[in-house]
């Protein structure tokens, strides 16, 4: 049911994701070509003071930025609250009992991925999968607790680094901006993810019916 679910609200999000491009694409050159008609009005060496001034750059540096970051946080929230589902359905089925120490020990998201592996044996999603879904949770958490101001987050200089190395990532006077290849390297990455933490699900139920019809 919930590996149902996922793959629905993914399917959903890429179609969402589509739009969402398409729609500030499509408001962006609407404005581009309102204001070609003033700046026809001007003479020719005039024109690149014109469009110094009135190119529409807010549809980059706010408007796009900040609905690309609404899908990035919702994907996100996706992948966790799959892991945690999946977690708890592993647990269930292995048998495993976690102990209120064990429950203290690391945050609740690094836990249920130990647990996933030490205790019900998955392989999947392997360590570069974490490590992409890692990377794109540190942008997620600058986005929200941070308001994508990488100087006032926990870990600057991890940013940085990230912002160097991720397709549609930047980050001038330090602050985050996401252009249209990193939602779509996120949705890819998290697609990615979940396929392959619901296969191992399913492989664990596998062996679980397997075990119970031969005691």
């Amino acid at each position: 049911m919930f590996r149902g679910e996922a793959l629905e609200t993914l399917k959903g999000l890429k179609f969402y994701l589509e739009t969402l491009e398409g729609f500030i694409e499509g408001e962006r050159a609407q404005e581009i070509s309102e204001l070609e008609k003033h700046a026809e009005r001007w003479e020719e060496v005039h024109q690149e003071d014109f469009w110094a001034w009135h190119y529409p750059v807010h549809w980059d540096e706010i408007f796009a930025n900040q609905l690309r970051s609404s899908f990035v946080i919702t994907l996100m929230s996706l992948a966790e609250s799959h892991v945690g589902m999946v977690a708890e359905q592993a647990y269930a089925i292995v048998g495993a009992s976690i102990t209120p120490k064990e429950l203290r020990k690391s945050p609740l998201f690094e836990r249920n991925r130990k647990h996933l592996e030490e205790l019900a044996g998955f392989t999947r999603p392997d360590d570069k999968s974490w490590e992409s879904l890692y990377e794109i949770r540190t942008i997620r958490n600058c986005i929200v607790h941070a308001g994508s101001r990488i100087y006032d987050s926990r870990n600057p200089e991890r940013l940085r680094a990230l912002a160097r190395t991720l397709p549609g990532l930047s980050c001038p006077y330090d602050v985050l901006e996401l252009a249209r290849e990193f939602p779509v390297h996120s949705f890819k990455t998290i697609e990615g993810f979940i396929t392959d933490l619901y296969e191992e699900a399913s492989a664990l139920c596998r062996r679980a019916s397997t075990a119970n019809t031969n005691p």
